[in-house]
């Protein structure tokens, strides 16, 4: 989420804005929101209504499997801040792209907690509903 802050202002230009939902607890969200000095709206869903509603997953086994120790080993090694674990840690995330009508144009769902779509999908599909938008 982070490494979208360099493009701060094109996503700005395509009158787009990041909003993240999280299950956590206000304070677990001023901490992060603290942290990551993010333009980024943040909202609370500790009922998990919207990860219902977009149909994302859970699983504790793809959430701690072999894959996510490593991953986590190489980001601490790299010299990232790990926060341990924020909640619930089975539960999946996922990356929507809505437009100003409420459709949906961007679906990714994740898989494991490591598994997003690159920032360049991200920026295309934005493009891509800012062209038809406009």
């Amino acid at each position: 989420m982070t490494q979208l802050r360099q493009y701060e202002r094109e996503i700005e230009s395509l009158n787009a804005r990041i909003v993240v939902v999280s299950f956590g607890r206000p304070e677990q969200a001023r901490l992060w929101l603290d942290e990551t000095q993010t333009f980024f709206t943040l909202l609370l869903d500790p009922e998990r209504k919207a990860y219902r509603a977009y149909g994302l997953g859970y699983s504790l086994a793809r959430s701690w499997s072999p894959k996510i120790w490593l991953e986590y080993t190489r980001l601490i090694l790299s010299g990232r801040k790990w926060r341990g674990i924020q909640g619930d840690s089975g539960q999946l995330g996922g990356d929507f792209i809505v437009d100003s009508n409420g459709r949906i144009r961007f679906v990714y769902r994740s898989y494991d907690p490591t598994d997003r779509p690159s920032i360049d999908q991200l920026l295309d599909a934005l493009r891509q509903t800012h062209r038809l938008e406009a």
